[in-house]
């Protein structure tokens, strides 16, 4: 069970008000903790009722901050303490800055941290749902290196980037998706307005039908009479899957399972690449050694089929080698991809030659999407087509076979 969060103010030995909130306890060890910060109480310490701003990463419905927002708050933060700036002051004015959107609770708490004696990495390291591994490990690099501003504007950067593309990719997909859904929707109207008119007149003369016509009659009565039991058949299986999507040994089964299609290994292939070379440069540029970037991209990168390849990178790594050996030895990555890492390594330029690598396959990815959204949207609209013609001209047939029979 999370401890409650007291809030507090108190003056510090330089005359400056201070407040904030502290996880502890009791309002007696908020009390221990801010004497021994060197401040002075000036009003009684009380307990925190909000529920967006108790410690603890608990659930709450929409409460959890999305990417953007942390993207927002990091850029902000840098801009704060690059006008000079003291850290929990700036966390303290970016908790009640409303553009950070659902970060304010969790800058709350971190300013609440820093001041119970925390380092800025520590602090994040609380929230995990919020800030990514990588994240923490470029925090305590550049709170140790005195960079932490630098470093935190190339996040931003970064993240910005991955969004943009993140953007694109669902704009991509959008197309494709509106088409797939407004063909089943046609197909569906079809089967449960369109066939029955035909039905009763097909039974009452006994016609002749074609097998794909009586399979599409028999499809079109079962979901005509047994509407309510597929509705709620069908709120089963979207509450069991988003229940199970939120456990991530099944998300890295459904990826890896979808990795497998031809049209798929490519893009998906194309986007590890990216994804590793990207973060590879971004903690290499910032002051990480090797070893520990690729502990780092191993736990962001392994997933149900490929964590043990990515933990034999780091294992040989560790032991002597080189990056792009055990990379070609794994087929971690594609053959061009580790010539240019090589490349990389032999001239001391990994970082810079990283990003490059990065912006190649993000490029490659671009295109991959492209070309599938332009197979996928026509071909679900051939596919329908064939689909509600094939059963028009079956309804034809049938029909014409009726007239002769009354004629």
């Amino acid at each position: 069970m999370a401890m409650p969060t007291f809030r507090y103010r108190a003056l510090s030995q330089v005359g400056e008000i201070v407040s904030g909130s502290i996880a502890a306890p009791t309002a007696a060890e908020v009390g221990r903790r801010i004497e021994y910060l060197g401040l002075i109480p000036i009003d009684s310490v009380t307990e925190d009722k909000d529920p967006l701003t108790r410690g603890g990463d608990g659930f709450v419905p929409f409460s959890r901050p999305r990417p953007e927002d942390v993207t927002i708050f990091t850029g902000d933060l840098a801009l704060l303490l690059r006008t000079g700036a003291r850290i929990n002051e700036a966390l303290e004015l970016l908790a009640a800055d409303s553009d950070i959107g659902r970060m304010r609770s969790t800058a709350t708490k971190m300013a609440s941290a820093i001041l119970a004696g925390e380092s800025f990495a520590d602090a994040i390291a609380h929230h995990p749902s919020v800030f990514p591994p990588i994240y923490v490990a470029l925090a305590r690099v550049g709170e140790a290196s005195g960079n932490l501003v630098p470093i935190l504007e190339s996040i931003s950067v970064e993240r910005q980037r991955a969004e943009t593309l993140r953007r694109r990719l669902s704009d991509t997909l959008r197309y494709p998706a509106f088409l797939l859904l407004g063909a089943c929707a046609v197909l569906l109207f079809f089967l449960l307005v369109v066939l029955p008119q035909f039905s009763n007149v097909f039974k009452d003369f006994n016609a002749k039908l074609d097998p794909v016509l009586v399979t599409f009659l028999g499809v079109s009565d079962f979901l005509r009479k047994d509407t309510d039991a597929i509705l709620v058949g069908l709120a089963c299986l979207l509450t069991l899957g988003f229940l199970l999507a939120r456990r991530p040994a099944v998300r890295a089964s459904a990826i890896d399972a979808v990795s497998r299609l031809p049209l798929v290994r490519p893009i998906l292939g194309y986007r590890r690449t990216a994804l590793f070379c990207r973060n590879l440069g971004l903690l290499l540029g910032s002051g990480v050694t090797l070893p520990t970037s690729l502990r780092v991209l191993a736990e962001m990168m392994s997933s149900s089929n490929d964590g043990s390849i990515w933990s034999q990178v780091v294992d040989k790594v560790r032991q002597g080698g080189k990056l792009s050996d055990a990379l070609a030895q794994t087929q971690a990555l594609p053959p061009m991809a580790v010539r240019t890492l090589r490349l990389g390594e032999d001239a001391g330029q990994l970082a810079m030659l990283a990003g490059r690598v990065a912006d190649f396959y993000d490029a490659k990815l671009q295109r991959s999407l492209d070309r599938l959204v332009g197979i996928v949207g026509p071909a679900s609209i051939i596919v329908i087509s064939m689909v509600v013609g094939g059963l028009i001209v079956s309804v034809m047939t049938a029909l014409l076979s009726v007239n002769q029979v009354v004629g």
